[in-house]
């Protein structure tokens, strides 16, 4: 596999020659520019790397030639962020350790006649905040092309900030002086009072983001899917203001994202690297196909955690969860649980139990769900969390589901589940279906690269 690898990025090493003098940095994820030079010299974090070093940092390899098979799975969308049946007779039902039929025929096994090769991780805030930034300097820099954007500290300039408020803030709205920040995220992140409400908000929430276009599609995300999406909606409400500014969750995935949105940081990113490479790359979304590739490779004798088949509980041999989702207690951990409420009941034989604590209304969800099991229940984690695959894909499985191209009528599939769905739905062959205007907190997106 290694030497394969090698192989795979050395061909395309030789496709990219001569590389231009823009580099691009894989830690942050941008390209250089007068601007991030200036913060280079005092920041070491944006010193730049080459494309073949991006390469090997950021990318996943499914070679040609394999034989692909997964075992079916579900079709299923999210109803207050719970995994439910998508259509048929069981419409709308919660999945739960298979309560429901499955309702996807398991693939005949068949040859993989393409390699895919594929980010080795979810796109991040960072990567994503980076393609906003570009975007936005590059506005600001068609209004004003004398406007300086950094000083030699590596800081914003008092007269960006000034433009920025003159030309995105919400009408109705003065704002005292801002705050200097090395990133576009901790200028908006940075606390300003509403004129109108006298509330302290974050400058993001008093800015009109979505002046923010390229190729004529709003590119913010809408972060009000955390609290929408959620039936226990209070504990994400902070999510709404810092999850995509703020540098606690700069390497978790990008989500609250429509289809599009995803499509416009491909088309991006395609056009960086291509100036980079001097060929044409193309990065875009998977197809449905590609995507179960990618997940589905398994190296013969390897003994990885991440093979569904042979891991009903998603853990590995010490007991730990392999992937970022609502885990099942373990037989052990059930028995344990009845046995605890028996025994309180037993004790406390007049004390009136709640109705999900009462032994004659045992619920479902209280028996099988290990809630908060693998550290977090309401939001993602880092997007280099637990151990890749055979692919080398983090989170390829669990975390946030990944957009693909894959469409049927007005519904995009969505792959691999979220970090709030059940074991039952993370299999290769499970697809999420969303409307593909529709952005959630569940979704996020990971490309695939081709060279042409």
């Amino acid at each position: 596999m290694v030497i394969l690898r090698v192989l795979f990025f050395q061909l395309l090493v030789l496709f990219t020659i001569p590389l231009v003098a823009q580099k691009y940095d894989p830690v942050d994820g941008g390209f250089e520019t007068s601007e991030r030079k200036i913060q280079a010299q005092t920041n070491p974090r944006l010193q730049q790397k080459n494309l073949e070093e991006w390469m090997e940092l950021n990318l996943g390899y499914a070679p040609a030639g394999g034989i692909i098979q997964h075992n079916g799975g579900y079709s299923y969308t999210w109803l207050e962020g719970f995994a439910v049946v998508w259509k048929g007779p069981n419409e709308g039902k919660r999945i739960i350790k298979s309560n429901v039929p499955k309702d996807i025929e398991p693939l005949k096994p068949y040859a993989a006649t393409k390699c895919v090769c594929i980010f080795n991780h979810e796109v991040s805030n960072q990567e994503y905040l980076d393609f906003v930034t570009d975007v936005f300097l590059e506005k600001m820099r068609l209004m004003n092309p004398k406007l300086t954007f950094m000083d030699k500290r590596g800081n914003f300039t008092d007269s960006f900030l000034n433009s920025l408020v003159m030309n995105f803030l919400k009408p109705g709205v003065i704002i005292p002086k801002l705050k200097t920040g090395k990133t576009l995220g901790s200028v908006l992140i940075q606390d300003v009072q509403d004129s109108i409400t006298k509330t302290e908000m974050k400058l993001h929430e008093l800015l009109d983001m979505g002046k923010i276009t390229y190729n004529g599609i709003k590119i913010f995300p809408d972060a009000s899917g955390w609290k929408d999406n959620f039936i226990f909606n209070i504990q994400n409400e902070p999510m709404m203001v810092y999850y995509l500014c703020h540098p606690s969750y700069r390497n978790y995935p990008i989500c609250n994202l429509r289809q599009s949105q995803a499509m416009a940081y491909c088309q991006w990113l395609s056009a960086q690297l291509s100036k980079l490479s001097g060929k044409e790359i193309v990065v875009s979304l998977p197809t449905e196909m590609e995507w179960i590739q990618a997940a589905s490779y398994e190296i013969e004798d390897s003994r990885s955690y991440y093979k569904p088949s042979t891991n009903l509980y998603w853990r590995n041999e010490k007991g730990s969860y392999i992937a970022h989702h609502l885990g099942y207690k373990t037989p052990a951990q059930r028995e344990q649980y009845e046995n605890w409420l028996k025994y309180r009941q037993s004790i406390k034989p007049n004390t009136k139990l709640t109705k999900s604590d009462s032994l004659e209304n045992f619920s479902q969800e209280r028996i099988e769900l290990d809630f908060g099991g693998d550290g977090d229940f309401y939001n993602s984690k880092s997007v280099f969390s637990y151990w890749p695959n055979d692919a080398g894909c983090y989170n390829i499985f669990g975390n946030v589901a990944e957009m693909t191209s894959t469409t049927e009528g007005d519904m995009m599939v969505a792959k691999g589940g979220c970090f709030g769905d059940v074991g039952d739905v993370l299999f290769p062959g499970s697809r999420a279906l969303v409307y593909v205007g529709e952005s959630m907190p569940m979704v996020g997106f990971r490309p695939v690269l081709k060279m042409r």
